[in-house]
C-alpha cells in the first residue's frame, strides 16, 4: 500500500486508512502509482489535513501474485488491519507519533472492505484497535440478498465485468465447482480467467461479455441457484454478507438513491439491521449525489 504522513512536530496524530474501489489492473494501486494516481492524491489530500493515511492495495493487487479475493469478507478486512499494523511500525521507525484514534473509510468495494475490517476489527481485535469512526460508502454489503436479485432481474447491467469478477473470485476461494465450465457456457469459461489476469481492463472485459451479465451461465445453473437455498454459492454470499451485526464506534453510511450499479438499498438494510441489533451510533446519508 502507500502511507502519506504530514510533515509537522511534537504531535500526536490520527491514523485514517481509506480503501480504493474497484480495481482490475494489478499496477493500478497506490503502491505502484504512488501519489501520481487517484487514490495516492486521496492519500496526500488527507495527509494535509493533519491524518496519517492508509491505502492498502489489497491481496492480488500490486505485488501480490494471489487472485484477488474480490468481495469477501476475511481477507479483504485483514489487508486492511495488516496495513494498519505496518503504518504504525513505521511510524515508529522513523518517530512519527500516532494517537488512539483511528478512522476507516472507503468507496465501493472499499466500502465493502471497510466494513469488513470495521466488524472484524471490533469482533476480533478490540485491544489493538480502537476505531473512532467509520465511513462504509456505496457498498455491496447485502450479497445473498440485494446483489443477488440485481442480477437474477436479467436486465442490463452498466458494468457487466462485476459478476465474472465474484464468481471468480469465489471459485479461487471456495472452489463451488470441479471445473468453471460446470458454471458458465464455455465461451466463458476458457476467455474470462485469461482476462482476469491482472493486465486487462474493464472495457477488455466488458468488449466480450453480454450487457445482461447472468446470461453467461448456463441455464440449468441459474435455475437451480434460484429455486435452492442451499446452493454452495449462495451460502457462500451468505457468508461474506454484512449487514446482519451491531459497530459500535460512530458508522456513517453514505449511498447515493440513484446507484445503478450497487443499489442504496444494500446501505438501507444494513442500517436497519444495525438499529435493529442495537447499534449505538448509526448514521445513514443517502441523497441523491449522482
Amino acid at each position: 500500500g502507500a502511507l502519506a504522513v504530514p510533515e509537522v512536530e511534537n504531535l500526536y496524530l490520527p491514523l485514517f486508512s481509506f480503501q480504493h474501489g474497484t480495481v482490475l489492473e494489478r499496477d493500478n494501486v497506490a503502491s505502484v502509482t504512488g501519489f501520481d494516481g487517484l487514490y495516492g492524491l486521496v492519500a496526500m489530500w488527507m495527509g494535509t489535513t493533519g491524518y496519517v493515511t492508509s491505502i492498502p492495495d489489497f491481496l492480488g493487487l500490486g505485488v501480490s501474485d494471489v487472485f484477488h479475493p474480490y468481495i469477501i469478507a476475511e481477507p479483504s478486512a485483514t489487508s486492511i488491519i495488516d496495513m494498519m499494523r505496518a503504518s504504525r511500525e513505521f511510524c515508529e521507525l522513523i518517530a512519527i507519533n500516532l494517537n488512539e484514534q483511528v478512522f476507516i473509510g472507503g468507496y465501493s468495494e472499499g466500502g465493502y472492505a471497510t466494513m469488513a475490517a470495521h466488524k472484524m476489527i471490533e469482533e476480533e481485535y478490540p485491544d489493538e484497535f480502537h476505531i473512532t469512526a467509520s465511513a462504509p460508502c456505496s457498498g455491496p454489503y447485502d450479497l445473498s440478498g440485494v446483489m443477488v436479485e440485481v442480477m437474477l432481474a436479467s436486465e442490463e447491467y452498466g458494468q457487466p465485468w462485476y459478476l465474472p469478477y465474484t464468481i471468480l473470485a469465489y471459485q479461487d476461494a471456495y472452489n463451488l465447482v470441479d471445473n468453471l465450465s460446470d458454471y458458465l457456457l464455455p465461451f466463458y469459461a476458457d476467455t474470462l480467467p485469461i482476462l482476469f489476469d491482472g493486465y486487462h481492463s474493464t472495457s477488455d472485459i466488458d468488449a466480450i461479455m453480454p450487457s445482461i451479465p447472468i446470461e453467461i451461465f448456463h441455464p440449468e445453473v441459474i435455475e437451480e441457484f434460484s429455486n435452492n437455498p442451499e446452493h454452495p454459492l449462495r451460502l457462500a454470499l451468505s457468508d461474506n454478507d454484512l449487514i446482519d451485526w451491531a459497530p459500535q464506534a460512530l458508522t456513517t453510511l453514505y449511498h447515493s438513491d440513484e446507484d445503478e450499479l450497487v443499489p442504496v438499498e444494500n446501505s438501507e438494510n444494513a442500517y436497519i439491521k444495525f438499529i435493529l441489533n442495537g447499534a449505538p451510533q448509526v448514521e445513514f446519508q443517502h441523497d441523491a449525489l449522482g
